[in-house]
């Protein structure tokens, strides 16, 4: 794949929680209309990588640029104004909440008339919501709360979306139909930064490819190419 623009840029990203460092020296771009799915081992610094970009922890050293700004440090409220929306694994709807009032609140900060025109493009994209918007969200199946918690993050019109294990405990055919979802964002021109366990799916509906290990990345190639390397499939992919 030829490589696009590049929207995201994370330069010697060091970071964790108090004096534990997680990750160490990430170097990462993000292009413009493409999937980059990172995999790894439980506890190796993946999950810790999107929170130090998205603003919910500050990386202690290094730094981030969306299309060349510095966004270092940025809050997430900041971050989600200039484009930056982020998915995370628990915790991404509200179930007390109907599916349309979960939609309001991730596009609070629009006027009227843009949040019509920024939810009728969300229901285009998931149309199975469009029946749901008076339900309870609390009542939704695995699948549609992902479609809804990924809708949320499309209110503010981002240009990069970041999913945090966005198919964890779902049933394989729901996975299939996530996974479809994320490609419908790399269609609307959206760059997507994906962490996945479901690893081999995951790589087989991205562009690129990384793998982390003990809070480095080992591995960054086109997503085919690491499908196909039978070590990399050995020690990371299940064989």
């Amino acid at each position: 794949m030829t490589k696009n623009i590049t929207s995201l840029k994370a330069k010697n990203i060091s970071a964790g929680y108090g004096e534990q460092i997680i990750i160490r020296n990430i170097n990462l771009d993000i292009y413009e209309s493409s999937i980059t799915t990172i995999i790894g081992p439980n506890g190796c610094g993946k999950s810790t990588f999107l929170k130090s970009i998205s603003g919910i922890i500050n990386p202690v050293e290094g730094n981030i640029e969306i299309y060349g700004n510095d966004v270092t440090n940025l809050s997430t409220f900041e971050l989600s104004k200039i484009g930056l929306g982020y998915v995370p694994q628990s915790e991404n709807i509200f179930p007390s909440l109907s599916v349309e009032d979960n939609l309001k609140m991730g596009g609070y900060i629009l006027n009227s008339i843009q949040y019509k025109k920024n939810l009728d493009k969300v229901l285009d994209m998931f149309p199975d919501l469009k029946s749901k918007l008076q339900d309870s969200s609390s009542n939704l199946s695995g699948g549609q709360r992902q479609m809804l918690a990924l809708s949320r993050a499309l209110m503010l019109d981002p240009k990069i979306i970041m999913l945090d294990e966005p198919t964890a405990g779902l049933s394989p055919i729901i996975v299939d139909e996530v996974l479809e979802n994320i490609i419908s964002l790399k269609n609307s021109d959206l760059s997507v930064l994906l962490v996945e366990q479901n690893a081999k799916k995951a790589l087989q509906v991205s562009d690129f490819g990384v793998v982390f290990s003990f809070g480095k990345k080992v591995i960054e190639d086109l997503a085919d190419k690491i499908l196909k390397d039978k070590e990399i499939s050995k020690l990371y992919l299940g064989g």
